[in-house]
């Protein structure tokens, strides 16, 4: 007579599986927990104790997403990190798109946009040529993952620091290090205590953004 799953190790699958292309917000998970009947109805995930011990076990950290009282939290499960970046000499490896190198040399010397402050404006445009000349080549990643440049450099053209919600990585980073880059998001730290931040550039309204240097 076969015994009872193992609680924890049920919740593990669960959590292995619904984190595995990507992190995942915290209330997103509780429903499809609740669904698969592994969490009570008004039981908190972070209170759970099988899904506690899952989490530690796997690795499993949390990260947040938004700033202030917009700011979501979300689940990442780690992955192993990825091997250096290199390549046999029979490969050519993708180069950092020209327009966005042009782009950003066109905003150097320029004035700050309207409402950004010049201390803030000279730490995005220090982000932005870190970026662009990673020795870790986050450009040519970003390329090849797909990111445009909105998704990286984009803000709205009035009060954009008002509106973080809607513009490119590069603002959100504010004098951070990327981690991890993906298709859809990255993981970055932010100072001073590099605490680890979401970027869902699925989630970013393109519509309602512009990029920096139009009309400079």
């Amino acid at each position: 007579m076969m015994g009872r799953p193992d609680p924890a190790g049920v919740v593990a699958e669960f959590l292995r599986k619904g984190l595995a292309k990507g992190p995942v917000l915290v209330s997103d998970l509780e429903v499809r927990a609740r669904g698969a009947g592994l969490l009570g109805h008004d039981q908190p995930i972070t209170h759970a104790k099988p899904f506690k011990k899952a989490k530690k076990s796997l690795g499993i950290r949390s990260v947040r997403n938004g700033f202030g009282c917009a700011g979501e939290w979300l689940w990442l499960l780690e992955k192993p990190p990825a091997p250096p970046i290199t390549a046999p000499s029979s490969v050519v490896v993708s180069r950092v798109p020209s327009s966005w190198i042009e782009g950003i040399a066109r905003l150097e010397g320029q004035r700050p946009l309207t409402d950004i402050p010049a201390h803030r404006w000279r730490q995005f445009l220090g982000d932005c040529n870190n970026f662009l000349a990673s020795s870790e080549n986050w450009a040519e990643r970003a390329a090849d993952l797909g990111w445009n440049a909105v998704a990286l450099f984009g803000c709205r053209r009035h009060r954009p620091l008002v509106h973080l919600g809607s513009a490119g990585l590069l603002w959100a980073i504010n004098g951070g290090r990327i981690l991890e880059l993906h298709r859809g998001w990255a993981l970055f730290a932010l100072p001073p205590n590099e605490s680890p931040r979401i970027f869902d550039r699925r989630r970013l309204d393109a519509a309602n953004v512009t990029l920096p240097w139009c009309g400079t």
